[in-house]
């Protein structure tokens, strides 16, 4: 009898060690699917908005799940992203995180398809998307077939893929936003499309093109500052001339007369 009531003891407890087991289990699972990472910053990002970046990376409901994104980070579980080389998704609490964005960074584009297709400082294309970034130039005039992305911008001349690394390096360099770069049919003249269409930039042969382009920058101000629109002429800018007179041509519906200016080697005379 004693033993019989051992027995039935035994398995009571057992049957409450089971039942806690998975009550326990429950509500750690009931907790689990509760949290929530609800408060993001996000750091490194250029290309999105933060909202926008936070909207990527967290694409559906579980992509926001304390312990789905934990278990994602420890088996390297990414989304490939647009102009993103990599990022990471720092959890500092049950209900928040950082977004850590490491990006591409483009200097350049060409139209291919209906796509922009985009470059680095080493022509070496890296992304194609529908989607124009702003600030980022649009090379035009460029004739090829194919595009591949990790390999260079296919150009029929070293000459030419050398200038539009040289162009395209210094206005990033400056942070000189250009709308386009537009080449002529040669491959050897260059103009530069900046301010919506306001102000061209005649940059002429590919010589000298980095010290143009440092002459423009110092230019700009006084050309904004005084609202000209129309075509600045640097195709015979020498640098190492002690003066040199630029000039700017008004475009005739600006409204503006033009007035001679006499000046040092980076400021352009107006002529109309």
């Amino acid at each position: 009898m004693a033993d019989r009531d051992a027995d039935i003891l035994y398995m009571k407890q057992r049957k409450v060690k089971q039942w806690t087991i998975v009550l326990l289990f429950l509500l750690l699972l009931t907790v689990a699917v509760r949290m929530r990472l609800n408060e993001v910053t996000v750091y490194g990002n250029s290309t999105y908005t933060a909202q926008e970046a936070e909207d990527l990376i967290f694409s559906d409901y579980w992509d926001r799940n304390t312990v789905v994104c934990l278990f994602k980070n420890i088996t390297g579980q990414k989304k490939d992203l647009p102009f993103v080389a990599d990022y990471k998704v720092v959890i500092k609490s049950p209900f928040s995180c950082e977004l850590r964005f490491y990006e591409k960074k483009p200097i350049g584009c060409i139209r291919y398809m209906s796509n922009y297709m985009y470059f680095d400082k080493d022509g070496i294309m890296i992304e194609s998307s529908p989607k124009r970034l702003e600030g980022i130039p649009v090379v035009e005039g460029l004739h090829f077939g194919y595009v591949i992305l990790g390999k260079k911008l296919p150009v029929n001349s070293s000459l030419l893929l050398n200038s539009i690394m040289s162009v395209t390096q210094q206005l990033s360099l400056y942070q000189i936003p250009c709308g386009s770069i537009k080449y002529n049919d040669s491959g050897n003249t260059v103009t530069a499309i900046l301010d919506d269409g306001r102000i061209e930039v005649f940059l002429g042969a590919d010589n000298d093109l980095a010290a143009k382009i440092s002459a423009l920058n110092d230019m700009l101000p006084e050309i904004r500052n005084q609202g000209l629109e129309g075509t600045l002429d640097l195709s015979n800018y020498d640098d190492k001339a002690r003066e040199f007179r630029s000039y700017f041509k008004l475009r005739e519906d600006s409204g503006r007369t033009g007035a001679d200016k006499s000046g040092d080697k980076t400021e352009p005379e107006t002529e109309e």
